[in-house]
């Protein structure tokens, strides 16, 4: 164990500390990863939880936070939002949004003014549990997508909203199996897929357009008839829901699990770019690419032949092959098909 690793109890606050260890649910979930910077309200949620006490470090003070305050601050605000709203759903099968839109458009406004939208989102997972983190995060990149497309402030506003409630069925499914480490057998599988039929339920009895309702039913179908649960293709399936699921695929890929790591963001942009060709719309995950393919300038990578190098220029007609300054020399990724980004090292 390194030397600068103790435990602390989470009843008691201390500023400037970052997780050593992985937080652990008591269902195999992971609560929060290593590395996160930890608040009151974080440790006031995990007293909640049952989790006593942590393994923390001090916070290197060469290493600047991820985050200004205030996008700690809305972000709190907005996760206490969704996990009421996620209570609701459970307890009352339809949802009181009084209020709900207002705390969204002030979260989507204060992440608006970050520079790097990639990296907030890849960085917003240190500040709460998956399915918090996801919602959100899905609704933002949704709204983001719609905003790329030059879609209406009404219709990113309502993308926003959709994308934060998407999978607000699942709060009505058995969360051990929601919840369950391993791969879920094929009745369990059928068990989680009826989030999206649940949750239309639930919205349909709350004061929601249909167009956002329709996103939490919709949001699994595929261009290419594959997804449920109807089977829709292509023009069947509405605008929002198509987005939306651009956006809940890249961030569950790219998010760590407790039975995976998170995946190269370069890699799952790549597969779906492949993926659009049946089973995503194009025009969504084109745009997509091309959008975030922009934050790529500066990352620092590793190949899959362990090589290191630092992305200088991006390719417009295949963002996913960068030019790289590997040491003292250049590699063009699209003259060596062979090799892939492994790992992002630095953002």
């Amino acid at each position: 164990m390194p030397t600068n690793e103790r435990k602390v109890q989470t009843s008691e606050w201390q500023s400037e500390l970052v997780l050593a260890r992985d937080i652990i649910g008591e269902r195999g979930q992971l609560v929060l990863p290593r590395k996160t910077v930890l608040t009151q309200a974080q440790l006031t949620r995990l007293k909640q939880l049952g989790i006593l006490e942590v393994w923390v470090r001090e916070i290197d003070p060469v290493v600047a936070p991820l985050f200004n305050d205030v996008i700690v601050q809305v972000y709190e605000e907005a996760a206490i939002c969704v996990e009421d709203l996620f209570a609701q759903a459970s307890a009352a099968r339809q949802l009181d949004l009084a209020g709900t839109p207002d705390v969204l458009q002030q979260f989507w406004r204060a992440c608006k003014e970050e520079t790097n939208f990639l990296n907030l989102i890849l960085n917003l997972r240190t500040l709460d549990d998956y399915t918090f983190q996801h919602s959100l995060g899905v609704g933002l990149l949704s709204a983001q997508i719609g905003e790329w497309l030059g879609l209406s402030v009404e219709a990113c506003d309502d993308l926003l909203l959709a994308g934060t409630l998407h999978d607000i069925g699942k709060s009505l499914v058995d969360q051990d199996v929601l919840l369950k480490p391993d791969r879920l057998t094929r009745e369990e599988y059928e068990h989680i897929k009826a989030h999206t039929t649940l949750g239309y339920m639930v919205l349909r009895n709350s004061d929601v357009k249909e167009t956002v309702a329709l996103t939490a039913l919709n949001h699994h179908e595929r261009m290419d008839g594959s997804g449920y649960p109807r089977g829709l293709k292509q023009g069947e399936i509405d605008l929002y829901a198509r987005i939306v699921a651009v956006s809940d695929v890249f961030n569950a890929m790219t998010s760590r699990r407790v039975y995976r790591d998170a995946a190269s963001y370069y890699r799952v942009l790549d597969e779906l770019l492949s993926d659009s060709f049946g089973a995503l719309d194009p025009e969504v995950v084109l745009i997509f690419a091309q959008r975030m393919a922009g934050y790529f300038v500066g990352n620092v990578v590793r190949l899959t032949n362990g090589q290191s190098g630092k992305v200088v220029l991006i390719p417009q007609d295949r963002p996913m092959r960068p030019l790289l300054l590997v040491g003292e020399g250049y590699l063009d990724l699209q003259k060596h098909p062979e090799l892939y980004i492994e790992k992002v090292l630095e953002v």
